[in-house]
């Protein structure tokens, strides 16, 4: 299934119609982030998008890790 955001890239057949490809259609990821793993809290917040996000809505770093702090206290 692909994204909503992201359209098939589009090839041509031997009769001149287009046939979506839905082999090359995706960006290639990093390899850290193949299969299911996902980046660390540490890495999303040193991403530079995240960091102009939470100055957007008016949110700390200090303020993530503070509650990252306090939930992980409270599944304990």
């Amino acid at each position: 299934m692909h994204s909503a955001c992201t359209p098939a890239a589009l090839t041509r057949d031997t009769r001149g119609c287009a046939q979506p490809s839905f082999t090359s259609a995706r960006p290639s990821r990093a390899v850290n982030f193949e299969g299911n793993d996902e980046p660390s809290l540490h890495e999303l917040m040193d991403d530079d998008v995240v960091r102009r996000v939470m100055a957007r809505d008016g949110v700390q770093p200090d303020q993530v890790w503070s509650l990252m702090d306090s939930m992980r206290n409270r599944l304990r």
